[in-house]
């Protein structure tokens, strides 16, 4: 069976753990190593994070690839609505309320990143790829991915498509105008957009939909294995972080586990819902709206070509059964 070719790209992060898991564990999926940049947590605790992940799965051959620790020009700007807090420092909040903490429930690794920076790593690897041969999987600010498109336009042909955790319409997004990976690094998504790279973008609107709860995290649990282990505990943590409320047999409202559903929905396009192929761009006017995702607008006297596959919406059953089984199988 032929795998499908995957770099992930992550601001690990909880729900990052668990798309990491999903990722290495999934046989269907070849991944080919593991890009980390700042965004939930700041970049030197992503990479740590990944690591521990790592360990955690028995895939000490996933390499890890340290990425940038900041944006490419949102944290310029003097005034509060750039990306918020960034970069976020260790310690900077309250571990036990915080859906994000500094460091991952596990213990520390003796896995080491690589010294090869991500941008160069990626730039290398796609060149070496056939054309269309590699998908990438960013679920944190785009940053890398940019920076490696801008350093080396030759990548772009490689690269089969790009499956994005990112961007809002209809959900409240931290700023009410944009959702938190892209108010990361507006320019960098807009750079990704504009690329002419087949763009899938898993927005909050889908991930919302994409909730487990507590009786899917005691499923999890039962399985057993040290990735089902840890992924069933970040669930119970983020129900807990996000005030998440089920009824009484403990389902109901749940946790959505935002990340994972990106890697989903590279194997399973039909995980995502209502799925739009529309214009999209990123608002870097610097006020109220700066990092908002504008769909579908065209203007008086310009057309905005289409550009990107946005999904408003998931099913959320097919999501934790695939999860289900990809910890499942892999613990046998």
């Amino acid at each position: 069976m032929d795998r499908r070719k995957i770099i992930m790209d992550v601001d690990t992060g909880s729900d990052d753990a668990i798309a990491l898991c999903a990722a290495m564990l999934s046989d269907e999926l070849e991944l080919l190593g593991v890009c980390t940049v700042g965004g939930n947590v700041e970049v030197k605790n992503t990479t740590d994070n990944t690591l521990r992940v790592v360990e955690c799965c028995g895939r000490p051959e996933v390499k890890v690839y340290r990425g940038a620790a900041l944006p490419l020009a949102s944290t310029l700007q003097p005034w509060g609505l750039q990306a918020q807090e960034l970069p976020r420092r260790e310690g900077g909040r309250d571990q036990e309320t915080a859906v994000h903490t500094d460091h991952l429930p596990l213990p520390p690794t003796s896995l080491r990143e690589q010294q090869q920076s991500a941008c160069v790593w990626l730039i290398e690897t796609l060149l070496a790829a056939e054309d269309g041969e590699i998908t990438l999987v960013p679920v944190g600010p785009i940053t890398n991915i940019a920076l490696a498109m801008r350093a080396d336009p030759r990548i772009l042909p490689k690269i089969r498509e790009i499956v994005l955790m990112g961007g809002s319409h209809d959900t409240y997004p931290p700023t009410q105008a944009a959702e938190f990976n892209v108010w990361a690094d507006p320019e960098a998504l807009e750079i990704v957009l504009q690329s002419g790279v087949k763009v899938t973008m898993v927005s909050l609107d889908a991930t919302s939909h994409a909730c487990l709860d507590r009786r899917q995290a005691a499923l999890l649990r039962e399985i057993g294995s040290a990735p089902a282990l840890l992924c069933a505990e970040l669930v119970e943590h983020r129900l807990k972080a996000s005030a998440a409320e089920g009824d009484a047999d403990g389902t109901g409202v749940g946790a959505a586990i935002h990340d994972a559903l990106a890697v989903c929905a590279v194997l399973h396009p039909e995980v995502l819902t209502e799925v739009e192929y529309t214009s999209c761009h990123v608002d870097l006017g610097h006020g109220y709206a700066y990092g908002e995702t504008v769909l579908g607008r065209n203007y008086k006297f310009m057309e905005m070509p289409k550009n990107c596959y946005y999904a408003r919406s998931a099913d959320s059953q097919l999501f934790f059964d695939w999860l289900y089984g990809v910890l499942q199988k892999a613990a046998r």
